[in-house]
């Protein structure tokens, strides 16, 4: 079974990015970048990935999710803050597989550490992002150097006879 990843959303934008203010345009954006960021990194992983947001300013009487890619993002209902989400999948899973959860609020640290869980801290998890996302780029460029290299026009392929064979039928 693979590693379970679990990333309190609101905690790592807030303690990653060190953002203090932030408009709900802002908020938005940031999630979107992280989901973004969770995508690349799943593509370079072999873990399992859960998101976990507050739905706090939400009137949402339920909890929610939704699968992006191949990461599940739940939204905890109104009244349920993203730690109790945490706790209860920790629980659930923690005797079944090695656990890891992304955040910096010590005293959810306390509660979570225990058998097959790790912490990473959101700075320590925003690194390996960073990471992840540059090892992306790298390989971006270097299949773009082999690919370039690999294309030859076909005038270059023809020999010169046949070239000016073409050349003159065009001609005519």
């Amino acid at each position: 079974m693979k590693d379970l990843l679990l990333i309190d959303g609101y905690n790592f934008i807030f303690n990653f990015f060190k953002t203090a203010r932030l408009n709900n345009d802002d908020i938005e954006h940031l999630k979107d970048k992280l989901i973004a960021d969770l995508i690349a990194y799943d593509s370079q992983k072999d873990n399992d990935l859960i998101l976990v947001f507050d739905a706090s300013k939400r009137e949402n009487p339920l909890r929610s999710s939704e699968m992006i890619d191949h990461i599940k993002v739940i939204y905890s209902r109104k009244g349920e803050t993203a730690d109790t989400i945490i706790e209860e999948l920790v629980s659930r899973w923690s005797d079944h597989r090695k656990i890891f959860v992304v955040t910096s609020d010590y005293s959810q640290q306390k509660v979570i550490f225990g058998k097959n869980t790790v912490r990473r801290s959101c700075r320590e998890f925003g690194l390996e992002l960073a990471s992840a996302r540059g090892d992306i780029m790298k390989r971006v460029k270097k299949e773009n150097k082999n690919t370039k290299r690999a294309f030859y026009p076909l005038e270059k392929r023809l020999d010169p006879e046949m070239r000016k064979r073409i050349s003159d039928y065009r001609k005519s």
